[in-house]
């Protein structure tokens, strides 16, 4: 028996086996459609380019090498000033390891997969391969289908993981920064989870294109926006862990005012340890926490790797500090990075656990006290009430509206149940929300002691009128 969310999805609350609804009932995201341009596989591979949005007549075919030759001419030299992520694979590898190939058909014609965009090796056989791929109930529009490959997958123990994996991915989708788990099937033998794809660009093919690292202010602007997101996710029962968090998946959208995380692994939000603990540090990107090899998958791990993402934006240098070098520090190689922010970086990179940032309030913190007064792109943070009613800070109104209005297209999600709901200011945000004294307008001129004579006056008589009267009546 494999998986299939029409076997359990009728298990849940006792809910009727999932329904799947039309192309043409789902309703589009506020960011509008979401896609990327295909991209060629590379080590630590990126699908974050900004892209003209998919045509349904037609499929797209533009390779990134054809791209990258109208683009600016720093994009060239970019190899030469910074380094590219490296997961530990080669694209040869990618190529000898996946079982399935470009142009495969799934669940009765439904997908085309079209181009590998990155794997992941896990232990005992179990490895995550993310997929471009082609959706032709949404008249082609482009999806991204994670295909996990689990030797056994009709255990009791993986059954477990997968049902859990696919409720956490769905309650986190409802959020308009995360990617929406839009089906799960099994085909082929394997198991596959198809989510929305973004359309934007993506902290490494910002930097790829620029040819410099980027601004310190822009990325402590990202760290906050995705801080909101651990900080929520981290309040679902149990936690949900990214694991997969570098730059090629942290998103700007297309408004430049929006960063989005991508490409979840299914295999962290099903809290699967068996397949991590023990494994050889060499199977892993540099981005993740030295920690993760023993066994420890707990939200500290995407804080870890937010700050070694954010440490390779402002450097263009890889964190690797899994060989037990220290890290350089970050001021060291770009003399534009502050102190403040360099030791943020330094404490949050630590190779113990317990001496990094533990939660993401605290990061978050520090992090505001950097922020630009006369920042561009950052609503103020209001704060969501989350599934159990303790509130805590999230994006802005406009964002939360935008949430909680949208439904989640495919039945998949319905029958799961929500993450999101909406609340109330923090009172720790008040203040920050206060306007300054010299930002109020100017009071209008006013005559305060004819006011005051006129009131006086008033009071007096009244005072008359009531010894008058009670004198009358006595």
């Amino acid at each position: 028996m494999k998986f299939d969310p029409q076997t359990f999805s009728g298990q849940l609350s006792g809910m009727p086996p999932i329904d799947r609804a039309p192309a043409s009932n789902v309703p589009s995201r506020p960011q509008g459609p979401i896609s990327s341009s295909p991209v060629t596989p590379l080590p630590g591979t990126d699908f974050g380019r900004i892209s003209a949005p998919l045509r349904p007549s037609r499929l797209i075919t533009e390779r990134e090498g054809n791209a990258v030759s109208t683009s600016s001419p720093n994009q060239s030299m970019l190899s030469q000033q910074l380094p590219l992520p490296d997961t530990g694979d080669s694209a040869d590898l990618l190529k000898d390891q996946r079982t399935l190939a470009p142009g495969t058909v799934l669940r009765n014609g439904r997908y085309r997969l079209r181009e590998l965009h990155s794997r992941q090796d896990w232990l005992s056989g179990v490895s995550e391969a993310m997929w471009i791929a082609q959706d032709a109930q949404r008249s082609g529009s482009q999806v991204m289908i994670c295909e996990l490959t689990v030797p056994e997958s009709n255990s009791m123990m993986v059954q477990s993981m997968l049902r859990a994996a696919t409720m956490a991915l769905t309650s986190a989708g409802r959020h308009p920064s995360i990617p929406t788990l839009w089906d799960a099937f099994s085909d082929q033998g394997q198991n596959f989870f198809v989510f929305e794809s973004f359309e934007g660009e993506s902290l490494l093919a910002r930097m790829r294109r620029t040819g410099r690292p980027l601004a310190e202010q822009e990325v402590i602007e990202c760290c906050l926006q995705l801080i909101d997101l651990l900080d929520l996710l981290s309040q679902q029962s149990p936690p949900l862990v990214h694991g997969l968090i570098r730059p090629e998946h942290i998103v700007m959208s297309l408004s430049g005012n929006q960063y989005l995380l991508t490409n979840f692994s299914v295999i962290m939000a099903g809290g699967a340890t068996q397949f991590v603990s023990g494994i050889d540090r060499t199977q892993l990107s540099p981005f993740m926490a030295p920690e993760l090899p023993r066994g420890t998958i707990d939200p500290r791990l995407d804080l870890y790797s937010l700050l070694a993402s954010a440490y390779y934006a402002v450097t263009g240098s890889i964190p690797n500090g899994h060989s037990g070098t220290i890290i350089p520090s970050a001021q060291n190689l770009n003399p534009n990075v502050s102190s403040a922010f360099d030791n943020i970086l330094m404490k949050g990179l630590r190779p113990l656990v317990n001496q990094r940032y533990q939660h993401p309030l605290e990061l978050r913190q520090d992090l505001l006290g950097l922020r630009s007064v006369s920042g561009t792109i950052t609503p103020k943070n209001e704060a969501l009430i989350s599934a159990s009613g303790g509130p805590r800070p999230a994006l802005s109104q406009s964002t939360i509206s935008v949430s909680s209005q949208q439904e989640i297209p495919d039945s998949v999600a319905q029958v799961l149940p929500g993450l999101l709901a909406t609340g109330m200011v923090d009172d720790d945000d008040l203040s920050t929300m206060l306007p300054r004294p010299e930002d109020l307008p100017p009071m209008e001129p006013r005559n305060e002691q004819l006011q005051s004579i006129i009131w006086l006056a008033g009071i007096l008589v009244c005072l008359i009128a009531i010894v008058i009267l009670s004198r009358g009546l006595i």
